[in-house]
Formats: C-alpha cells, sequence, structure tokens
C-alpha cells in the first residue's frame, strides 16, 4: 500500500529516541525527565483512539486521572513529531512500565516510554498478517495477528522470535496459568478458542464456544469468552478450561473487570430507525450472580442512547471509565466512580476511543 509505504519511511528516517528510565513509581520521577514535551500529571492515562480505516487519523489522548484534566490534542504527534498510522487497535502496559501500542492495518507495533515518547517500532512481516491485539507477560509481547499466528516479541529487541499457527482471524488474546488463550473469529466462519502452552510455545488446542467468537477476559482465574454469534446478538459466557464447557450467560458489546466483578454494556441498535439502546449490568464470578440493573448511578440520560465503544476500569481507584463512539465525530469518555456514582464526561479528542490505560 503507497500510504504505508509512505508511512514506514517517515519511520526508518526519523533517529531512534534514546531510552528514559521506566519507572514512573519512582519519588523523583517527572514529566521532563521521561522526555515529555508537554506538562504532565504522574497519575495519568492514556487513550488509544482507533480512528477510521484508511484515514490514517489514529490518535492517542492524554488526562489526567486525579481531575479529568485534558491535553486538547493528539499526544502521539506532540511528542514524536509523526502520526501514528492506521488503524489503532490495542495498548498495553508492560511490567517494564512501557506502552506497547499495535497499529493494525499499518502493520507497526510501537514501543513507547510511560510519557508516550517513541522508543523503537516493529514493521510486522506480511506473511504474519495485520496485527490485532497483544498481552504482555515477562518481557515478550505475545501479538494476535489476521494471518493466523501468534507472534512471539522480545520487548527488548522489538524483534520477532517465534510464531505459532492457529486459525485464520484470531482477535483477542490473554494469559492465565502459563498458557495464552486466543479467540478464533475466521470472520464468522469459527468458533474456537485456541490455548498455546506459553513453555512449548509450538502449537494449540481448542476448545468450541460460539460461531464468531472475539473478546477473551481473565478475572480471578475464569475465563470468559464474547463474539458476535450466530445471529449477531453478541453472546458471552464462561469457558470451563478443564472440562472444555462453555456455558453461556448473556449478550454484552463491551465489558471490563475490577477484582471479582465483571462489567458489561449492551449496545442494541436497530437499523431500521437507528435508534440506539444501551444497558449495564454486572456479574459477580465468585457467586456466579448478575446484578439485577445497572451498575451506574445518576448516569447522564444520553448514554442509554449512546454506542459503547469500549470499557476500562482504573486499577489504582477501581473507578470505571465508559467510552461511546458515533463512529464519525470524537468520542466521549464518561467518568464513573467505583460505587457507580457519575463524576463528569469529556471528549476523548479521537474517533473510536477504543482502550484506556492508567499509570502512577
Amino acid at each position: 500500500m503507497k500510504l504505508r509505504s509512505l508511512f514506514l519511511a517517515a519511520l526508518s528516517a526519523m533517529a531512534i529516541t534514546v531510552g528514559f528510565t521506566s519507572c514512573s513509581d519512582d519519588d523523583d520521577w517527572s514529566w521532563e525527565k521521561a522526555g515529555s514535551k508537554i506538562e504532565m500529571s504522574q497519575k495519568r492515562a492514556f487513550v488509544l483512539n482507533e480512528g477510521s480505516m484508511s484515514k490514517n487519523n489514529a490518535t492517542m489522548t492524554y488526562f489526567d486521572w486525579a481531575t479529568d484534566e485534558v491535553y486538547e490534542g493528539d499526544l502521539f504527534m506532540a511528542q514524536n513529531a509523526i502520526a501514528m498510522g492506521d488503524v489503532a487497535q490495542d495498548i498495553i502496559v508492560g511490567d517494564d512500565n512501557n506502552l506497547y501500542v499495535i497499529m493494525s492495518s499499518s502493520k507497526i507495533i510501537y514501543k513507547l516510554n510511560n510519557v508516550g515518547v517513541r522508543q523503537s517500532y516493529l514493521s510486522v512481516a506480511e506473511e504474519l498478517g495485520d496485527p490485532r491485539y497483544g498481552v504482555y507477560e515477562d518481557g515478550y509481547l505475545y501479538v494476535t495477528c489476521y494471518g493466523g499466528y501468534v507472534a512471539k516479541i522480545d520487548t527488548k529487541t522489538m524483534k520477532t522470535v517465534a510464531n505459532v499457527q492457529i486459525g485464520l482471524n484470531p482477535e483477542y488474546i490473554v494469559e492465565e496459568d502459563d498458557k495464552l488463550y486466543c479467540t478464533c473469529s475466521g470472520w464468522g466462519k469459527d468458533k474456537r478458542v485456541a490455548v498455546i502452552d506459553m513453555k512449548t510455545f509450538d502449537k494449540a488446542t481448542y476448545f468450541d464456544v460460539m460461531d464468531n467468537p472475539d473478546r477473551i477476559i481473565e478475572v480471578d482465574d475464569h475465563i470468559f469468552v464474547q463474539g458476535y454469534g450466530q445471529y449477531w446478538n453478541y453472546p458471552w459466557g464462561e469457558l470451563n478450561t478443564k472440562t472444555g464447557e462453555f456455558k453461556e450467560l448473556g449478550s454484552a458489546s463491551a465489558w471490563t473487570s475490577y477484582r471479582n466483578t465483571l462489567y458489561l454494556a449492551y449496545s442494541e441498535t436497530n437499523w431500521t430507525t437507528h435508534v440506539t439502546t444501551t444497558t449495564f449490568y454486572s456479574y459477580d464470578v465468585k457467586t456466579g450472580t448478575k446484578s439485577k440493573g445497572s451498575f451506574l448511578k445518576n448516569a447522564p440520560k444520553e448514554l442509554g442512547s449512546s454506542s459503547v465503544y469500549g470499557m476500562n476500569v482504573n486499577e489504582y481507584t477501581g473507578d470505571i471509565y465508559v467510552m461511546t463512539s458515533d463512529f464519525a465525530n470524537n468520542g466521549k469518555i464518561y467518568h464513573f466512580k467505583n460505587d457507580g456514582t457519575f463524576v463528569k464526561v469529556f471528549e476523548s479528542t479521537g474517533v473510536n476511543p477504543r482502550k484506556i490505560v492508567f499509570l502512577k
């Protein structure tokens, strides 16, 4: 693709920024020492705005999670003087406190320091296909790739050291008990979760779940899977990794978790009237019970008719952040306390806010 060639050329022309210390928990941490060009709080959050396909408009937003003060601009551009590319799929915080950003269509994986300054990058091999989602474990990044692979990337060198073929169009990936669990969507032609032993990293075994599985999450040693289903009713449920049994539990189009609770949203659009209805509920993993109503309190009325594009929890506070999108304009982020009390709504300063990560 011509756009990608020009983009890679621009990347190659830039000198790789010298590495900075990555520990933001140190008492002497400062945004200046980390190499930031903008003033930044130690309590900082980064929003990954996916952008629109083929528009080269993916962005990153920074905000102070203690005050909800937002930097009004593209943080990635401000720190690195280049555009991110097309399309921003995932952002992961490593144990090294660096950020890893997966750009799907551009086939780029960035390594950023803890203020978003680029340290290095990996150009994903064409035969692996578009990179999608990742998980960080013990110095390695494991990334699903649409060509049917999970790639193992050494985060020190940002080089691919191995890959395993698992099935077409894998999506989300999680780690649990030295095993990787990946959904195989097959763009609607698959219904499996692939399991890879991280110690051998040589092949996959499989569990059947639902048609076109997409998301997967681990909560308190339990594995939950969500997908589109045969009738696009967004089913989700729990996968018993010992017996292989999959138990469907409801419908959801976005979720996040905190401790033993799974928070879910189901945005359903009537494509005749183009009216969206969104409901929220929670699931207690320990007791196996759903809430009778929404886990949100005094939520703005507009949220009930908005499409929820993603949800995340601030692990330091338990606060919940709900991201919405109309797929054309800047998205919105709704901040709620852990008890569900509404705090504030603010713009994501980018199209299709997908994920938020938090640092301290």
